[in-house]
């Protein structure tokens, strides 16, 4: 992986939030945050959105809680200045329906509800622009009136380029222009490529507890094909208590329990990204690009007390050249048991000191409070993202499943290219629930340093254990703050309310 061109990335969302760290700190009131009113030509349009200078939106998450979608809101997008539109169209339509692109560009989380007006709502389409962009949503003071009404809830993510870069910005005839190319772009986000000749595959290794399987890879190259099926007496013990441990020129960078690795915590549901997929029958594959300079070293630890057996494994690699752009890839997982959901507090995923960009999260939790309100949602928190060292977060979300791309704490199944949620079971009553966001376009770069943290927020005093991993790029010398955890690894996972 190498450094990309200079650019900052950010999100609106959460955009009222006060600037201290009092009760406000972790409000809830996190919906229908705008900018400012105003008129345009004749129309009472709330902004949402504005950068100035050459960027692109990369992300674009939106709910609409409570009304039917045939109230309608209007979306309209202004670049560079034009008081024309280049995008006018009913919300419905343009942020998770087809009017403006289809699938995988535009999508729903999960797919099918009970209510359909409580699915998340995404556009990955990039929408650039080369002076500024605008975007202002015409339907909060028609709809909030209405008997239901839950507020606009959104989420946009975009990039923002130094200034002098050239961009083409967005207009009227660009989704025809390049229409090919969306065609294969839409391929590559949602088929895996077929591996033929694969250079290192194996099948029926038996590894005992406290052994580990290790296969180690020479010269300049990078590995952008891991593959494994296990078989396990204890199937979701096995895919907490095996880890993988990657070690690039001497340094560990990757040390993941294996389900996080592949996206899918500790039960193996089917599920599919652009990064990670496992199929109906427990095969799980990776498609991270792994470079490294001289030397890799690729490891599966056993530290359960139960002997596993990789039925299948396979890496592929290729030469690769290493520069002074070249970064390695990092993994890293942590994990508190028990955690005290009522005392609200910020849970800290990963903090790095160096140089980089932050490509992604597996969060899988155990959600131990018995559903006897109807009130046991763990996942209210923000995402307070830190860059550089900043003071307030330049990321700043309106709740864990909306990072994640979903909504309303639905339970059911989804994937897409960016985000999936292979099990939700623990979103509404006691259960495992793994979540997964991998970031393509909306990567984060970092100079310095980088901090995520997430808002611990559930109404109920409710011990849940809580286990983030994280992926990220970074040069040489990196370093973050999470430390190997043998113990935790090894830990009697929980699946159910005893």
């Amino acid at each position: 992986m190498e450094a990309d061109a200079n650019y900052f990335t950010g999100n609106y969302g959460d955009k009222d939030t006060p600037r201290d760290w009092g009760q406000g700190w972790f409000e809830n009131h996190d919906f229908s945050q705008y900018i400012r009113t105003e008129l345009n030509q004749g129309r009472k349009e709330d902004v949402m959105f504005e950068d100035f200078g050459p960027g692109a939106i990369v992300r674009f998450w939106a709910v609409y809680g409570g009304i039917p979608d045939e109230y309608g809101g209007i979306y309209r997008l202004y670049i560079d200045g034009n008081p024309i539109p280049v995008i006018e169209m009913y919300h419905k339509n343009m942020v998770g329906g087809a009017g403006l692109v289809g699938k995988p560009f535009s999508f729903f989380a999960p797919e099918k509800a009970e209510n359909d007006t409580w699915r998340g709502r995404n556009l990955i389409l990039p929408i650039p622009y080369a002076k500024s962009c605008k975007i202002t949503y015409d339907g909060e003071h028609k709809y909030s009136h209405i008997e239901g009404w839950k507020g606009h809830y959104y989420q946009i993510n975009y990039r923002s380029y130094a200034q002098g870069t050239e961009v083409e910005s967005f207009n009227t005839n660009t989704l025809k222009t390049y229409n090919r190319e969306l065609k294969e772009a839409a391929k590559i986000l949602t088929h895996s490529p077929e591996r033929l000749n694969v250079k290192i595959q194996e099948s029926g290794i038996r590894v005992k507890p406290g052994k580990s399987f290790k296969k180690k890879i020479m010269g300049s190259a990078m590995i952008d094909f891991f593959q494994t099926r296990i078989k396990a007496h204890n199937m979701e013990q096995a895919l907490r208590s095996t880890v993988v441990s990657i070690t690039f020129d001497g340094e560990e960078t990757v040390w993941c329990p294996l389900g996080q690795f592949f996206g899918i915590g500790y039960v193996s549901r089917p599920h599919q990204t652009y990064y990670t997929k496992v199929d109906a029958s427990g095969l799980m594959s990776s498609y991270w690009a792994m470079p490294f300079e001289k030397e890799a070293e690729v490891k599966l630890i056993n530290y359960g007390d139960q002997e596993i057996i990789l039925e299948e494994l396979a890496l592929d690699h290729r030469p690769n050249e290493w520069t002074d752009l070249s970064m390695y890839f990092h993994a890293t997982w942590n994990e508190t048991r028990s955690l005290d959901t009522k005392l609200r507090s910020d849970y800290n995923y990963v903090s790095i000191v160096g140089k980089g960009i932050y490509v992604g999260d597996n969060l899988t939790l155990y959600n131990s409070f018995p559903d006897t309100t109807g009130i046991n949602w763990w996942g209210e928190g923000d995402e307070k993202i830190y860059v550089d060292f900043e003071a307030f977060p330049s990321h700043f979300g309106t709740g864990t499943e909306d990072y994640y791309c979903y909504a309303y704490c639905r339970p059911q199944p989804f994937s897409s290219p960016i985000a999936s949620q292979p099990i939700g079971e623990g979103n509404k009553t006691p259960g495992v629930t793994s979540n997964n966001r991998q970031r393509i376009l909306d990567g984060i770069p970092f100079s310095k340093g980088f901090s995520f943290d997430m808002e611990i927020w559930h109404p109920h005093r409710a011990p849940m254990d809580f286990s983030p991993a994280t992926f990220y790029y970074a040069f040489r010398g990196s370093q973050d703050n999470i430390e190997k955890d043998i113990s935790g690894v090894s830990h009697k996972v929980r699946l159910h309310l005893e």
